[in-house]
């Protein structure tokens, strides 16, 4: 049936159709098909009751446009492509690209519309291989996401393990010798009250002496590591996607510097990801300096919020000088130097 038949009618009806079809399908296109976080029982669900819709309103508008209406073909394969078990997909790709060939044969007054269906060839099998590679990449997000956690897990599983071989090494040889100093004072102290007063003290001494190596350990404990910053920030660039420019290693820092340049690393790749819009970023390490580049924003307001704040507090106590600098859309550098 031709648009030049139609009556004013016919045409407002047909019009009004559409235009409801073409609305159900952005809308399940933003909220149901692509839409992330959405349970997978949630999005068949969801899916199901959009595509018995869209065919309602496609049986509507077959009163009107007749053969033509396999036009819309298209976009019920693009539901049910990206929403339908690969399966169920795959039948209902073929089904529409049937019906659009056999019900012109059948139907009275029907023409069978070869552009309609040599699209119908392309859409469909384009639709499904699309589908296909999406559904690897899923699995490979997933499976990179069971990896970081097992990795995660065997990471803490060896700083425990460290950290129970640190405290053995710490109180083992102290625990014992403490021991066998109060059992010796204990037996000189009636004999040899004075001697039993030297073991006192030296038992005291060894004990301040332990004390001292479990704060120092606790103290470890609580401050970064700087290559292990570096692959933190490997992965938080990446997942930002931002390229990331790192050195290969920290052995040209001057170990007495790389807690802190761990804690400005930690911080100036926080910054990075979070507010400067970079595609590209870059840290630069030396004996005495290390350096973060972006090619993002630049400083959008003040250069001091409460993490830079802080960090510069941390290189005044060592005795360094922080350095922030980016105009307005020229990025910005993070620079710590410790003389």
């Amino acid at each position: 049936m031709s648009s030049d038949t139609l009556s004013t009618t016919e045409r407002i009806f047909t019009l009004t159709v559409l235009g409801c079809f073409a609305l159900v399908y952005v809308l399940a296109c933003v909220y149901v098909l692509f839409r992330r976080g959405l349970s997978e029982a949630a999005r068949t669900r969801n899916s199901i009751a959009v595509f018995l819709l869209l065919i309602a309103l496609a049986g509507a508008a077959m009163v009107t446009l007749g053969e033509n209406i396999f036009a819309l073909a298209p976009y019920l394969m693009a539901v049910s492509a990206f929403a339908f078990p690969l399966p169920i997909a795959v039948a209902t790709c073929v089904f529409l690209l049937g019906a659009a060939i056999l019900t012109p044969e059948i139907v009275d007054g029907w023409s069978l519309d070869t552009s309609i269906v040599v699209m119908l060839l392309v859409v469909g099998p384009t639709l499904l291989a699309v589908r296909v590679l999406r559904s690897r990449e899923e699995l490979r997000e997933q499976s990179a996401a069971a990896s970081r956690r097992l990795n995660g897990q065997l990471a803490v599983v060896a700083e425990r393990e460290r950290v129970a071989r640190d405290v053995h090494d710490i109180l083992g040889h102290s625990l014992t010798v403490m021991t066998v100093k109060s059992e010796l004072a204990g037996r000189l102290v009636d004999v040899d009250p004075t001697a039993a007063k030297a073991e006192l003290a030296d038992l005291h001494r060894i004990s301040r002496e332990a004390l001292a190596e479990i704060r120092a350990t606790v103290g470890g404990l609580r401050s970064p590591d700087l290559a292990t910053e570096l692959l933190s920030a490997r992965t938080a660039l990446v997942a930002a996607r931002i390229e990331p420019a790192l050195p290969a290693d920290v052995d040209v820092v001057n170990p007495a510097h790389r807690i802190l340049f761990a804690w400005t690393l930690r911080e100036a790749v926080t910054n990075v990801v979070r507010h400067s819009g970079a595609t590209q970023a870059r840290v630069t390490l030396g004996e005495n300096r290390i350096e973060v580049t972006d090619n993002g924003v630049g400083l959008q307001g003040p250069a001091d919020g409460n993490g830079l704040r802080g960090l510069r507090e941390r290189v005044q106590d060592s005795g360094g000088t922080l350095r922030v600098v980016g105009d307005d859309g020229t990025g910005t550098t993070i620079e710590v130097t410790v003389s």
